[in-house]
């Protein structure tokens, strides 16, 4: 999934060190595999292992920037080759 950041810098920085707690714990518990940095735009690439697309928009809606309306992911589903 790409995620697009839709706030300015000075928006995100009271959330900033919330924001790498929560995505460590959804590192740890297995859902998010895998992230990145966007190079083209303020954002990231996650790669996110769950049941459904509701499931892992459940549990992303956990981090800060994204509760708090910074950033904003478009979810794409896909099976493994």
């Amino acid at each position: 999934m790409t995620g697009t950041v839709t706030a300015e810098r000075e928006q995100l920085v009271p959330h900033a060190e919330e924001e790498a707690r929560v995505l460590r714990r959804l590192k740890a518990d297995g859902v998010v595999l895998c992230s990145f940095r966007r190079t083209d735009k303020p954002g990231a690439f996650l790669i996110v292992e769950a049941d459904s697309l509701d499931s892992a928009r459940e549990r992303l809606d956990q981090l800060p920037y994204v509760a708090n309306g910074l950033l904003t992911f478009e979810f794409i589903e896909v099976d493994r080759l």
